[in-house]
């Protein structure tokens, strides 16, 4: 990915319709692209990338105030997907707060609260993952097989099952990193 440091100037032609065509379809695949690496779902990826071109579109007199446009939009897709994972987040907390039995008058710890809230970010990075993965992976944490026995059962090499529970761990990690930078910017 190559990163261009936009003068004012190229920046004062993005107010006609014409040159903000040129710059989205030069910029949409690699912001889409950048999302979906952090997020690993396309339909998301592509409806926040959506968003952000069209508030840039209805900010577009601003854009020519900006320096470094590429580190500009890089820096907006990250602090969108923040947001998206913390709505997410909220929302499946939320959602699975109402169908529990716990009640209001429940006083839970804090350390309770943030245990659960791990849980969900594991939850739902395991969700993301693709079906092969996010079997094996249970397979082996939900179910306790060992690498020999997921391997046997799904009739793959022992080699194939540890490059997937390696891949599966980098994804929780990098969810996880994503909600630990999203809380502390």
């Amino acid at each position: 990915m190559k990163f261009i440091k936009k003068s004012p100037a190229d920046t004062d032609n993005l107010e006609s319709p014409q040159k903000f065509e040129a710059f989205f379809l030069d910029y949409y695949p690699r912001i889409k692209g950048f999302i979906n690496g952090l997020l690993q779902n396309a339909e998301e990826a592509e409806d926040i990338s959506q968003d952000i071109f069209a508030l840039l579109w209805q900010n577009r007199g601003n854009l020519k105030l900006i320096d470094n446009l590429d580190a500009y939009l890089f820096r907006i897709a990250r602090n969108a997907v923040f947001r998206h994972i913390e709505r997410s987040l909220l929302f499946q907390n939320y959602q699975s707060w109402q169908t529990s039995d716990d009640h209001p008058e429940h006083c839970e710890t804090e350390a309770e609260l943030d245990a659960k809230e791990l849980e969900l970010i594991i939850a739902i990075a395991v969700e993301r993952m693709p079906a092969q993965r996010k079997k094996i992976y249970r397979m082996s944490r939900e179910q306790g097989l060992s690498n020999e026995k997921i391997a046997r059962e799904l009739n793959i090499s022992k080699r194939t099952v540890e490059n997937h529970l390696t891949q599966a761990l980098a994804d929780i990690r990098k969810i996880l990193l994503l909600v630990i930078m999203a809380t502390i910017v």
